[in-house]
């Protein structure tokens, strides 16, 4: 078995939209930029039924997802400049 890796940008017109890319992003690997993650699936069939549920969540007219297929040693071999992460906005209201 050979997990996949993708490198998932994406540009999301409508907000609740951008908001459950996002969600069903960070379930499978970390926000690296505000619209990009790195995925990681345990094996091909995984990614297939990833990239079918990443495809149903957006409006194919309006908006844009781009993933780009890593190898697991070229993600580790990736190259990264400053420190700053991305921190998960989380919304909440005191009452």
């Amino acid at each position: 078995m050979s997990r996949v890796c993708y490198l998932v940008a994406y540009d999301i017109a409508d907000d609740d939209r951008r908001a459950d890319v996002a969600m069903f992003l960070s379930g499978y690997g970390p926000r690296v930029q505000l619209s990009v993650f790195e995925v990681e699936l345990p094996d091909t069939e995984s990614a297939g039924a990833f990239r079918e549920r990443l495809r149903g969540l957006i409006d194919p007219d309006d908006d844009q997802v781009r993933l780009y297929r890593l190898t697991p040693q070229t993600l580790n071999e990736r190259i990264i400049y400053g420190r700053r992460t991305i921190e998960e906005r989380v919304d909440f209201w005191i009452v």
